[in-house]
């Protein structure tokens, strides 16, 4: 008991006190190394975020460059395109016409050949004949088409392509500059004299053309002008106030309507 005297209590108490105080710096030390640790994490998240934005905002400026980049080279391509399908076809037609021109004359009859067998009627080709005579009611159309400032038309860029290839030699026909191309389809700004060639240059193609095909592709693309510039010549307007003349060539089929509370097309019978 003699071990336990009052100055070894005092020492065991300063040891206790000590041990006491080293278990509190512990604890803030535990403490503040949390506190670190949650400050690192809250660090590299804001880093990974403000990377992640930095880069999100880098791909939308570049994607917006690409954008305008091509833009800027589709449209002087495809101004390019459009006249160069003008010119071959200009090129072809005087083409045909130097050897119209330099064929030798007809045989007399003591040199003429037995006529050969016509060939089967489906591989016959309409022949070439003379312009049909223009009616009251299309030069009504041709006038109408003339007084049009500019029409917008919109249409696939082969179908665009067929017409400046048909309607390009005509004298009346120019390549307009403002030809815009997006996602394949085409957007040009027609002039009047432009829309009298195409209309004039159509006709002919849809009787006397090469093949099936060219025909009724010929045939729609004048009818499409013809009914637009109809419709101008039913409801005139002059100057500003109307909508410009406008002209789509993207038929579609009409989606299917459907009963009110089920959800079904019309013609979907109810097994219900």
């Amino acid at each position: 008991m003699a071990f336990f005297g009052n100055d070894n209590a005092d020492l065991l108490r300063q040891v206790l006190g000590q041990l006491a105080q080293i278990g509190s710096d512990l604890s803030a030390l535990k403490q503040q190394a949390s506190d670190q640790q949650l400050a690192i994490d809250q660090i590299r998240q804001d880093a990974t975020a403000a990377l992640n934005s930095g880069l999100s905002e880098n791909r939308a400026v570049i994607r917006e460059g690409l954008a305008r980049a091509n833009e800027t080279v589709s449209g002087p391509l495809t101004h390019l395109s459009t006249e160069l399908v003008a010119i071959r076809s200009s090129i072809s037609r005087l083409d045909h016409h130097a050897k119209t021109v330099a064929a030798p004359p007809p045989p007399t009859p003591q040199e003429r050949s037995p006529a050969p067998e016509p060939p089967p009627v489906q591989d016959q080709k309409p022949e070439a004949s003379a312009p049909a005579k223009t009616t009251a009611a299309g030069e009504t159309i041709l006038r109408a088409a003339a007084g049009i400032s500019a029409a917008t038309l919109q249409a696939h860029r082969d179908t665009w392509e067929f017409l400046v290839k048909h309607a390009g030699p005509d004298q009346h026909f120019h390549v307009p500059g403002a030809v815009t191309i997006q996602n394949g389809s085409v957007t040009a700004a027609v002039s009047g004299p432009s829309l009298v060639a195409a209309i004039t240059s159509l006709g002919d193609v849809s009787r006397t053309g090469d093949t099936p095909g060219t025909r009724a592709i010929a045939a729609h693309l004048h009818a499409r002008l013809t009914d637009t510039v109809r419709a101008v010549v039913e409801n005139p307007h002059q100057g500003r106030g109307a909508e410009p003349v406008a002209i789509v060539i993207d038929d579609r089929a009409a989606a299917e309507r459907t009963s009110e509370g089920n959800g079904r097309p019309d013609n979907e019978p109810d097994n219900g």
